[in-house]
């Protein structure tokens, strides 16, 4: 389930980091023996470094590319993955640093490097940005609970079982507590419940589609189902457990 902090830091994080990146392609990124032609404008060694024209170690922080790329598509459904490629990309964008020379434009020429201009700076606050958004969106989501067709995914033990489907174990709050998770629960909410179960040695969770209610003859949460319907994942067409 996405919120509205969610969003709004996800959306906070990309604009920043995406625009901070365009601009940077249009900038000089750095000098060599105090030349700082067009041809080291970002576009222009985004383009060399995707054909392999940087040849040196200083080179190899083209890669941070593709890791900022990987972490702007993931921040939105798996922050934490965003996280660790937006490290790794501010890590050898920074890594820039500590280079002195680099192969630039013909083979086997081999330059100072005796400057750095706005677009590289304006590159690595691009990566710095996206780093610290994807911790800032992880942080905030984290603690939130999962929903797939507008349906929130509890993890339940079915062999809590009543007549009707199984007692959820809340507190006074009608807060459903699981891990870090806390979810409110309410009559008529729609769920779906999985737990984690074995078919021939591999992982098959079992899952169903549940409707959740309080229940005074049971005296607590209960979410109820049709039986016949708790099956393994396997068993399904399409698993409940995938958007």
């Amino acid at each position: 389930m996405k919120t509205k902090s969610h969003s709004i830091a996800v959306k906070i994080t990309l604009v920043s980091s995406m625009g901070l990146y365009a601009i940077s392609l249009t900038q000089q990124c750095y000098c060599i023996s105090g030349a700082c032609g067009n041809h080291w404008s970002g576009i222009s060694l985004l383009a060399l470094g995707a054909i392999g024209g940087i040849m040196s170690t200083a080179g190899l922080t083209w890669y941070a590319n593709p890791f900022i790329w990987a972490a702007w598509s993931l921040i939105n459904k798996k922050p934490k993955q965003a996280v660790i490629f937006s490290l790794l990309a501010t890590l050898l964008s920074a890594s820039f640093l500590l280079a002195a020379t680099i192969s630039d434009m013909q083979a086997n020429v081999t330059s100072y490097i005796t400057g750095y201009q706005p677009g590289y700076w304006l590159w690595l606050a691009s990566m710095v940005t996206t780093s610290i958004g994807s911790v800032m969106v992880y942080l905030v989501s984290k603690d939130v609970p999962l929903m797939i067709n507008n349906r929130v995914v509890l993890q339940v033990d079915f062999n809590n079982r009543c007549a009707t489907g199984v007692k959820l174990i809340t507190g006074e709050d009608n807060i459903f507590r699981k891990g870090k998770k806390k979810i409110k629960l309410y009559d008529g909410m729609q769920a779906i419940l999985w737990d984690h179960d074995y078919n021939d040695k591999k992982v098959d969770n079992l899952a169903v589609i549940a409707v959740i209610n309080y229940s005074f003859k049971e005296n607590c949460w209960v979410a109820g189902f049709n039986f016949d319907d708790l099956k393994h994942e396997s068993e399904r067409g399409h698993a409940l457990l995938e958007n």
